[in-house]
């Protein structure tokens, strides 16, 4: 749902008793529309952070560890001139406004008491964090500046008054008499929904809650205003009164809704239009773990697109490269021009110089037919041969270097597409900074300057169990693939890879022993399924004993050379059971 009043509400009352009396030790800005607050209360440290991004503007405690940027933005030093030290005196909503505003009292550069008021203002693209001097009510700065040329109502400026954002002008929900909420909604248009009317018409509720109202009160979803009568409008307001005052009041559960194990909705409320798992926690820790989830998700969505036309882009110059090497491979001149050297060799006697072409019988065709020769008339009979015998060596050597090029052009190619089937089945921003350091490690990307070498952190490949209790590794890219080959595996333990396929080096822990036929056929279904063959039914997977398997000196990433193989056929679909098994051991965060 969104970041409405009502949940902002609920964050205000856990912020009440978590941050007031708390001293404000370190900010931050990682981003140019958040803030962070390193807060210390009673030996507990908190961090509040602050959104004024247009899709996700919020407040709320936060366990992310978000990284700064090198150089500290403008406003972040305001905010430290002026809030470090100093302590929080009041956490306060307007009614059910998506304002916040932090009371924190402290001292200025001569040691006076000087209050400060720090205003969150969650208003989607209008949202915005202003500091405030509270005794003169004037704008000390803000993180989005802006003049009258941007809004008539008011200017966001440096010595400007503070002005509120102007009055929605709707009624409060818990103010609003029975006769009051039914007056607002038969004044809506008759063909209305009336989830649509009530977040109109009513203060801090988001459409999401509005919806949950009428679900509440057990009407069709989808009704409108022109279908309800006393006995619906009835339903509604108790259902509004119900809800609201079970969030203001604090008896209301904060739930985050799953599904597939990802969140999809959060609200300060158990929803009962909502279907999939719930997690039931404060507000503020539930905002913390939708929004950490959505972020990563974003990340995860940037980087794979970055990854796969970084891919796209070098794959198709490949291509582009290999159709101009087969042309010069395929060429037939070279051949013709070794034949027009010799015929003209062999009938030297015959020719005359200043002939601009010949007819000469081709001894080496059955019937001898004739071949016509275009000739340099600059040239003599025997300079013509040798310029032909030229020409035919200048294109062998090329011949000779395409085909070499074009070896090395498919070995590469080969490289790159096993890399981009480790994008498309990457499931994690780890997986695809791991293979983004690989990338940069082969030049196709730009270094990150920001990252030492040393900062470079452990492969992180799957590990699973097979059903009798062996230890199964997966590498999910060429760095995974390297790390449990030739890392983790011991020289006993058994090795696998789809045949002829980009995909996954697979490693089956036996400690020398025989694998069971169940263990090798669960490890031929996960190297099958981690593989470009994974949509197939059967896909043949080579197996043998770690020790046979080698990296040739100055191969690229993830490539190996193995001996003893034997071939498996394996089902990618069987892996399915031990990846649900281990994520069903996985505990929920």
């Amino acid at each position: 749902m969104p970041f409405d009043g009502l949940a902002l509400h609920s964050v205000t009352r856990e912020l009440q008793t978590a941050l007031t009396g708390g001293r404000i030790e370190r900010v931050y800005q990682p981003g140019a529309l958040e803030i962070i607050l390193a807060v210390r209360r009673e030996r507990q440290r908190h961090r509040l952070f602050f959104s004024a991004t247009a899709d996700a503007a919020r407040v709320h405690l936060t366990e992310a560890d978000l990284r700064n940027p090198a150089r500290t933005p403008f406003f972040c030093s305001t905010l430290r001139r002026h809030l470090e030290g100093s302590r929080i005196t009041a956490v306060a909503q307007p009614g059910l406004e998506r304002l916040l505003h932090l009371t924190i009292a402290g001292t200025d550069d001569l040691g006076r008491p000087v209050t400060h008021v720090l205003t969150a203002e969650i208003m989607g693209k209008h949202s915005n964090i202003i500091l405030v001097a509270a005794e003169e009510n004037k704008i000390v700065d803000a993180i989005k500046r802006y003049t009258h040329a941007v809004s008539r109502y008011r200017e966001v400026l440096p010595g400007q008054p503070y002005v509120p954002p102007p009055p929605s002008g709707k009624a409060d929900p818990l103010a609003a008499t029975e006769e009051e909420f039914f007056a607002a909604l038969s004044g809506q248009t008759p063909a209305s929904g009336v989830a649509a009317a009530i977040q109109r018409t009513h203060e801090g509720l988001s459409l999401f809650t509005a919806r949950e109202i009428v679900c509440r009160a057990e009407l069709a979803p989808e009704i409108t205003v022109g279908e309800c009568g006393v006995y619906e409008y009835r339903r509604l307001y108790a259902s509004l009164r119900e809800l609201v005052s079970s969030v203001v009041n604090g008896t209301a559960t904060p739930t985050l809704v799953l599904r597939d194990g990802a969140p999809v909705e959060f609200a300060p409320f158990d929803p009962c239009q909502s279907t999939g798992n719930r997690i039931h926690a404060t507000m503020n820790e539930i905002l913390d773990r939708f929004y950490q989830a959505r972020t990563r998700a974003a990340a995860f969505s940037a980087q794979r697109r970055r990854l796969e036309q970084c891919l796209g882009r070098e794959i198709n110059r490949l291509n582009r490269k290999l159709e101009g090497i087969a042309g010069v491979l395929n060429d037939p001149d070279p051949d013709r021009y070794r034949l027009y050297g010799e015929l003209l060799t062999a009938n030297l006697y015959r020719l005359k110089p200043g002939e601009k072409e010949v007819a000469l019988a081709n001894f080496y065709e059955p019937g001898a037919p004739p071949v016509t020769i275009p000739l340099d008339p600059a040239l003599t009979p025997a300079q013509n041969a040798q310029r032909y015998f030229k020409k035919y060596a200048r294109a062998r050597t090329a011949r000779e270097h395409a085909a070499r090029e074009k070896e090395r052009l498919e070995e590469e190619l080969a490289y790159l597409t096993g890399v981009a089937t480790a994008v498309e089945q990457a499931d994690s921003v780890e997986d695809l900074r791991e293979i983004a350091e690989e990338l940069s490690g082969q030049g196709y990307l730009p270094a990150d300057p920001g990252k030492a070498k040393k900062e470079r952190t452990e492969p992180q490949p799957l590990k699973l169990s097979s059903t009798d209790g062996l230890p199964i590794l997966v590498g999910k890219n060429n760095r995974q693939n390297d790390y449990v080959t030739f890392r983790l595996a011991n020289p006993g333990d058994i090795w696998l890879h789809a045949r002829g396929v980009p995909g996954a080096h697979v490693i089956l822990k036996t400690g020398g022993r025989e694998p069971s036929p169940r263990a090798l056929e669960e490890a031929g279904a996960l190297a099958a399924y981690f593989s470009q063959a994974r949509h197939s039914n059967s896909v043949p997977v080579d197996w043998t004993r770690r020790a046979n398997v080698q990296r040739p000196k100055g191969a690229r990433p993830g490539f190996v050379v193995y001996t003893g193989e034997k071939t498996l056929y394996a089902d990618p679909t069987a892996a399915t059971v031990l990846l649900n098994r281990a994520a069903d051991a996985t505990p929920e965060n």
